[in-house]
């Protein structure tokens, strides 16, 4: 049987007052529970969260109606990625509540976090059939198909949202990134040319072809072919470096793996006695990357690769594998902690050597465009060296930052940087200069 639309809407607002009636009743007969959504609440307004889950949970166990307490449990829930019984607690709360469209898009939120795109997708779809200028639905719709990786399917649906809301700067901001990810999984090849000229004379230039393409396992692979130049005074050197890059995200993308697997050959003349050196060493790296929490993101890597900056350091043939790690910690939203250390074993030219160093940094976001850091980073080598290469038995650095960000929100970008830092040098005659 039909029913004309406004009789069909009172049928659902009745049917949710009595829905709703037990838990109101019971509580209204029931201080203490009363009195521990009271404090629930406060603690969700506080921030408090995990308090408020507490609560909001005692007073569930006790109350199986309360509606609205089960969608803040439902929402807590799913910040904390415990989707499924988000997801169960969303849809009993739909059915207790269904005229609620915020229930429906809590619900399409958790199952496009859980990775369950399509059902997203359709609860957007079930909110917009109703709502069509509903902008949360629209929205979501459009990231859950940009996180499923129909990236067409999301542009269009920003579009679409555009032509009807086209001050919406949110919709304008996300629509610009998809495009330039549409670009970026594109094949490209880049030609790159770039000349040096330090206050030592030592000059180079170098010319770089890089190629890539989007790989089965969704990820890009680079190749990466360059050719360096460098002179100082008489000696010259050249590098032709050949390279191959890609990584893995496995675990639910919350860990990636990098690799890299490449040649170079330097090839050299003091331009004195005539002596000529040419040398052949792989390129290999591996590291690994990901998130132990949501605030603590940990690194690391394996490197094998060579120095080949100048023409004295070609001429040398040194070899580099360094071990590096790295923590990064965000104890407040705004603020973020990195600690790096490594260690690196040089072989070839005059002998072997060991560079030890680490460093520590810490940056404020004043705004989302602007950002304030401080720095401080030290490092030293085991044994002089004289191979062209700068070996301090201790260098220091500290520094502070200004970083500044434009134009996100219109579809490009532009960073400007500027800081200000203070350096110490230790020789190993223990002769220092700051």
């Amino acid at each position: 049987m039909s029913y004309p639309r406004p009789i069909s809407r009172f049928l659902a607002i009745a049917f949710t007052a009595i829905a709703l009636t037990p838990g109101l009743v019971r509580a209204q007969r029931d201080p203490r529970l009363a009195e521990t959504v009271s404090a629930a609440d406060a603690a969700w307004n506080a921030g408090k969260y995990g308090d408020a889950l507490a609560r909001y949970q005692d007073v569930l166990r006790q109350d199986s109606s309360a509606a609205r307490v089960m969608y803040r449990v439902a929402t807590l829930l799913a910040r904390g990625k415990d989707f499924d019984r988000s997801i169960t607690l969303f849809r009993k709360y739909v059915i207790l509540a269904p005229s609620d469209v915020d229930g429906r898009i809590g619900l399409a939120r958790a199952l496009a976090w859980s990775g369950r795109y399509d059902e997203s997708v359709a609860t957007c779809d079930s909110v917009l059939g109703a709502s069509p200028r509903n902008r949360d639905a629209a929205l979501l719709a459009a990231q859950a198909l940009s996180w499923s990786g129909n990236l067409e399917g999301a542009i269009a649906r920003y579009e679409r949202w555009l032509a009807i809301h086209p001050a919406d700067a949110d919709a304008r901001s996300g629509l610009a990134k998809l495009r330039s990810a549409e670009a970026a999984i594109a094949p490209s090849l880049e030609p790159t040319f770039g000349s040096t000229n330090d206050s030592d004379n030592n000059r180079s230039m170098t010319y770089l072809m890089r190629g890539s393409v989007t790989a089965p396992w969704r990820a890009r692979v680079v190749a990466e072919g360059s050719y360096r130049i460098a002179d100082l005074a008489s000696a010259h050197g050249t590098a032709i470096g050949f390279r191959g890059t890609s990584a893995w995200t496995p675990l639910g993308g919350r860990w990636t793996v990098h690799g890299e697997l490449g040649v170079e050959r330097l090839d050299a003349s003091d331009g004195l006695s005539a002596q000529h050196a040419a040398h052949v060493e792989p390129l290999l790296s591996a590291a690994l990357s990901g998130h132990l929490t949501s605030a603590i993101s940990l690194g690391g890597s394996v490197v094998r690769g060579v120095f080949d900056e100048t023409a004295s350091v070609i001429f040398a043939g040194v070899a580099t594998t360094e071990v590096n790690g790295e923590a990064t910690v965000t104890p407040y939203e705004r603020l973020t902690v990195t600690v790096t250390g490594g260690r690196t074993a040089l072989s070839g030219g005059s002998g072997p050597n060991t560079r030890i160093g680490v460093a520590g940094s810490a940056r404020w976001s004043v705004l989302p465009s602007l950002s304030v850091a401080t720095g401080l980073g030290t490092f030293g080598y085991e044994h002089l060296a004289s191979d062209g290469y700068f070996a301090p038995r201790r260098y220091m650095l500290a520094e502070g930052s200004i970083r500044w960000r434009l134009g996100d929100e219109l579809g490009w970008s532009m960073d400007s940087e500027i800081g200000l830092g203070h350096q110490a040098i230790t020789g190993f005659g223990n002769s220092m200069v700051g």
